[in-house]
């Protein structure tokens, strides 16, 4: 008996550990509510949906800023859900699929492959923003244990390892905060107007690093991770029954990327995976520079021209059909959307 009060005295010690621990994670992670960039109410808001999609698309930032769900659900009547993070390596991309498969039903995913044609550099800001609002999961703890740096592991499972030095800005909505209250009416979609000051002037930041990264896109290990991260992208699609797109969204400084997209391209096309470069149809979507952001990022602008046309292309392929766009969740999200815009 006394032992196996001991024991139980245990549990519940260990079990108030991992509360208090799970709490205090809650308190000091930033709650990235923030717009443009709240990928809180995008990352965590897709969690908190109740809805299925037909379609859904994964990646970094080229991807939230390129596809806009809206104007595809007001021009078809197929629901969809952006799922990315900034600067997202494609083996978490992998993750995030795995993640979405698991609780949603598309039937076609598209995945940006931008972060296969560049080096990336990850750090904390990267690490917190691809696992901070991934729920806990058997998904997410393999992917810590596999795909997460040894030095970043600490903080992606325990956020307040990262934000403990928060404590003087700590605010009621720290304290008060509810997950199940992040919602994003954009689905997931990134809205930006204008353009950077930078890109106006034509001031390319860290030009040097960032033309190293291009270039160092085919080191023997990191290439070696990206072909296996398609390689697991591509079986859990036909796992699950999911018809999949990779795809390159448009960007402004595509002379530079072009020949490790053509690598890519290659690789996926003796894959048997279908690679769609939508820089290729530059003329035919008609952008200009005043349609990107800065020279990776398409603003509001530009991603309304991309998405009418993607929306034909994939029409033509059969992807999406003519349906009817009556559901009045999705009419007001496209109303308050009309008013944001401009």
């Amino acid at each position: 008996m006394k032992k196996f009060l001991k024991i139980l005295k245990s549990i519940i010690f260990i079990a108030i550990v991992i509360f208090g621990v799970i709490e205090l994670n809650n308190i000091f992670m930033r709650k990235s509510l923030s717009k443009p960039w709240d990928m809180g109410n995008k990352i965590g808001g897709f969690f908190n949906e109740t809805e299925d999609y037909n379609a859904m698309f994964f990646g970094s930032s080229h991807t939230y800023c390129s596809f806009e769900p809206l104007v595809i659900y007001e021009n078809t009547g197929v629901k969809s859900y952006v799922l990315g993070s900034q600067k997202q390596p494609l083996q978490i991309t992998a993750s995030y699929v795995k993640e979405a498969l698991r609780i949603k039903h598309p039937s076609v995913i598209f995945v940006d492959i931008q972060s296969s044609i560049y080096k990336i550099q990850e750090d904390a800001s990267v690490v917190n923003s691809y696992s901070d609002y991934l729920p806990m999961s058997k998904n997410k703890i393999e992917m810590i244990v596999k795909k997460v740096p040894k030095e970043f592991k600490a903080i992606s499972i325990l956020p307040l390892v990262s934000y403990h030095s928060r404590w003087d800005e700590l605010k009621d909505e720290d304290y008060n905060f509810d997950k199940n209250s992040y919602k994003d009416y954009l689905k997931g979609y990134v809205l930006l107007k204008g353009q950077s000051k930078d890109f106006k002037k034509d001031i390319v930041q860290d030009k040097d690093i960032y033309l190293n990264s291009i270039s160092a896109f085919d080191e023997k290990n990191y290439l070696k991770e990206n072909l296996k991260a398609f390689d697991e992208i591509i079986d859990l699609a036909n796992r699950n029954g999911v018809k999949l797109y990779f795809v390159k969204t448009p960007v402004y400084d595509y002379n530079l990327y072009k020949k490790n997209i053509n690598t890519i391209e290659n690789y996926l096309e003796k894959k048997g995976a279908t690679f769609i470069d939508f820089n290729k149809f530059y003329d035919e979507i008609n952008l200009t520079k005043d349609d990107f952001y800065d020279p990776h990022h398409l603003n509001v602008k530009g991603a309304e021209k991309f998405n009418l046309f993607f929306i034909d292309y994939m029409k033509k392929e059969g992807i999406f059909q003519e349906n009817l766009a009556n559901d009045k969740a999705w009419q007001e999200n496209i109303k308050i959307y009309d008013i944001n815009k401009s």
